[in-house]
């Protein structure tokens, strides 16, 4: 299953660019959804403050593609088996971003050691210049268990070192601690080690052993604000619409098409600080 693995530790070059526009028109915000979206009126379900969203795989869910073209497809390329030409037949027409490997420090997930990303990535680049696509890194969080590397830091400097001269236009990572201070710290590691623009593409309140409405609730709002505040953070996606080991997280409910109160707080927060 192509999702992450919570985050089980806590511890004590260049681009830029504005907000996208989707092809509705809708204004562009920092805002999207990981999930995916297996039919049109979920997708639908989203106003103009969400303008995007992935689903770890390079094309939209064949469901969603009627509803594909009101908020912005970002592509992805989870792991290492790819093929470069197919890839740029099939990447949807519009896409601006490709998102890299999901979480390669994780060995549940793509597994990949920063020398084997490293060897990689010109091929990500060579498809990044065929369709004219910024290239976002490597998403990592902090791993226990079965890892290559535990620390995300650690990681991408073994990468970057690996990599020297590569492109890598954003930054990426996961998140699931549930304070906002937790949060603040995190993204500060980011920004203190790296220029990039940063791309929060997995976040959520999923690491307490105890989760509620109300604490998943406040953990949002908290979240959101930080996230809004902060012109480092190019761009954020909640986990998930739905999550049926952990339904705290879920913006969706049921029928097709209607947002959960958390989906809702979503949806409803001004963008800006």
């Amino acid at each position: 299953m192509k999702r992450i693995g919570i985050a089980l530790l806590l511890a004590s070059v260049a681009c830029g660019g504005g907000a996208a526009r989707s092809t509705d028109g809708r204004a562009g915000s920092k805002r999207g959804v990981a999930y995916g979206f297996r039919s049109a009126p979920d997708l639908r379900a989203f106003p103009a403050s969400v303008s995007w969203w992935y689903n770890w795989s390079p094309q939209p869910d064949p469901g969603a593609v009627g509803a594909s073209s009101t908020v912005e497809f970002v592509p992805m390329v989870w792991g290492g088996s790819f093929d470069v030409n197919q890839l740029a037949a099939t990447i949807p027409t519009g896409a601006k971003y490709l998102l890299a490997f999901n979480e390669p420090n994780f060995g549940s997930q793509s597994n990949l050691t920063p020398d084997a990303a490293a060897a990689l990535w010109p091929r990500l680049q060579q498809l990044a210049a065929m369709r004219g696509l910024k290239l976002v890194s490597p998403a990592l969080n902090y791993c226990g268990g079965l890892c290559n590397e535990t620390d995300p830091f650690v990681w991408l400097d073994k990468f970057f070192a690996a990599c020297r001269g590569c492109q890598v236009d954003y930054i990426a990572m996961h998140w699931y601690a549930c304070t906002k201070d937790a949060l603040v710290w995190y993204l500060g590691k980011y920004k203190a080690k790296y220029a990039q623009p940063l791309w929060l593409t997995e976040f959520a309140c999923l690491d307490d052993a105890v989760l509620t409405d109300p604490k998943e609730a406040q953990y949002m709002q908290d979240a959101l604000g930080v996230l809004e505040a902060d012109p480092a953070i190019f761009r954020y996606s909640w986990f998930t619409g739905r999550f049926p080991s952990k339904p705290v997280v879920d913006l969706l409910a049921a029928p097709a098409g209607a947002l959960t109160p958390l989906g809702r707080a979503y949806v409803d927060r001004p963008a800006g600080p």
